[in-house]
């Protein structure tokens, strides 16, 4: 016999694991004691303790059952998947708790997570390890337009002056990098559509 240990994980119970069900022996004892007689050999004894065993209980989060049906249980659990646990009845489902994606709806990024199991991946969705370097940038794009809107007029004017400010160095240290390595660089002209950029990101 085996024991098939058991979790409860919302409305499921799934199978943790399986192991080798233990004997009670005492119980066992006490079973086989009217079968004795004093004519049975020690073998005899030892086969027929053998042929009564007496499983010892197990709570409720496990359940008896024979090798066939552990075997077959064991060979589901192994081909799951990384996302998958087995349930009771040996159907595989679905558990991407905690998992976080992102799905594309009406052209714009959003980013969801599973909280229960049984529930797959929507179609379309990618897991965060998953994205493009596209991908990743419409999403940082995105992500930079909300942000800029929570803030406040005083935290944007702030903040976009920084950005010029910062634009502005820039632009003098490759036109004195330019200038030492006796090149071309007008720094207006490379500073003018970066700094548009930035008037119409905090507009």
């Amino acid at each position: 016999m085996k024991a098939v240990y058991k979790d409860k994980i919302g409305n499921h119970t799934v199978i943790r694991h399986i192991a080798n069900a233990a004997v009670d022996s005492e119980k066992t004892k006490e079973k086989i004691a009217p079968m004795l007689t004093t004519e049975m050999t020690e073998k005899e004894v030892e086969k027929l303790y053998m042929d009564n065993l007496v499983y010892a209980s197990v709570g409720p989060e496990a359940a008896l059952v024979d090798i066939e049906t552990a075997e077959h249980l064991q060979k589901k659990l192994a081909g799951l998947s990384a996302n998958q646990l087995l349930l009771e009845n040996g159907e595989p489902i679905a558990d991407y708790r905690g998992v976080e994606y992102w799905e594309k709806k009406s052209g714009k990024w959003q980013k969801g997570k599973i909280e229960n199991i049984g529930i797959t991946l929507p179609a379309g969705a990618v897991l965060q390890d998953n994205l493009l370097q596209e991908q990743q940038q419409e999403i940082y794009e995105l992500q930079e337009v909300e942000r800029i809107a929570a803030l406040t007029e005083k935290e944007k004017a702030q903040e976009k002056d920084s950005r010029l400010h910062a634009l502005a160095r820039e632009a003098v240290m490759k036109s004195e990098e330019a200038e030492l390595l006796e090149k071309e660089f007008d720094k207006k002209a490379w500073l003018l559509p970066r700094k548009a950029e930035i008037e119409k990101k905090y507009a």
